[in-house]
C-alpha cells in the first residue's frame, strides 16, 4: 500500500510539473500605441540603466521621456530614426526614444505597420537604411529590430544600452522577436 501511495504521490507531482510548464501558449500582444510599448520599457530600467531619455519629434518632443513622433512625416523619420521613406505608408503610428545627450549612443523608433504581412519587409528595408548611414558626432555600435505583434522596434547605440533595451523588451513583451542584430560599420 505505501508503495502504490508513493508511486500516486510521484505521478501527481509529475503531472503538476508538467501542467506549470505546459502555460506557455501563443500570448496575444496588447498595446494601444507605440508610445505605450517604449514607455513600458523603459518603465522596467534599473536605475543604474537609465540615461537622460528624450523622445517625439519636433512638433511633439518630450524632455522626459519616450514622445510620439508624426508617422505621415517621412522624411523626419528616416533623418531623425531611419526609417525609410518608401514605408511610410505602410505605418500608422510611431514613437521615439533617445539619449539626450548624444542620440548616437542610443535612439529607439517604434512603428506600428497597419498590415501584419509586411512586418518582415518594413524591418528588413529599416536595417538596411540604417545601416546605409553616414555618422557624424560618434558611431552606434551596433543595431537592432524586433517585431511585437504587428510593431516594428529599432534601436541603434553602444553594444550596453542595446544588451538592456532588449532584455526589456523582452521581459515586458515575451512574444518579442529580434529579426536583426547587427555591427554598424
Amino acid at each position: 500500500m505505501k508503495k502504490f501511495t508513493a508511486i500516486f504521490l510521484a505521478a501527481l507531482m509529475a503531472l503538476s510539473f508538467a501542467a506549470c510548464g505546459s502555460k506557455t501558449t501563443e500570448e496575444k500582444v496588447s498595446i494601444t500605441d507605440s508610445l505605450e510599448l517604449l514607455t513600458t520599457v523603459i518603465g522596467g530600467y534599473d536605475e543604474a540603466d537609465l540615461f537622460p531619455v528624450c523622445g517625439g519629434d519636433s512638433a511633439n518632443l518630450n524632455f522626459e521621456g519616450p514622445g510620439k513622433f508624426d508617422a505621415a512625416n517621412a522624411e523626419e523619420l528616416d533623418i531623425t530614426l531611419g526609417f525609410p521613406t518608401s514605408h511610410s505608408d505602410k505605418i500608422d503610428d510611431a514613437a521615439s526614444m533617445m539619449n539626450a545627450m548624444m542620440a548616437n549612443n542610443f535612439t529607439a523608433g517604434v512603428y506600428r505597420v497597419t498590415d501584419e504581412k509586411n512586418v518582415e519587409t518594413v524591418a528588413a528595408d529599416l536595417k538596411d537604411n540604417i545601416l546605409a548611414r553616414q555618422w557624424m558626432c560618434g558611431m552606434p555600435e551596433k543595431m537592432v529590430v524586433i517585431s511585437v505583434g504587428n510593431y516594428v522596434v529599432s534601436a541603434f547605440g553602444l553594444s550596453d544600452a542595446l544588451d538592456t533595451f532588449k532584455a526589456e523588451i523582452s521581459e515586458a513583451y515575451p512574444s518579442a522577436s529580434v529579426l536583426y542584430e547587427e555591427a554598424v560599420i
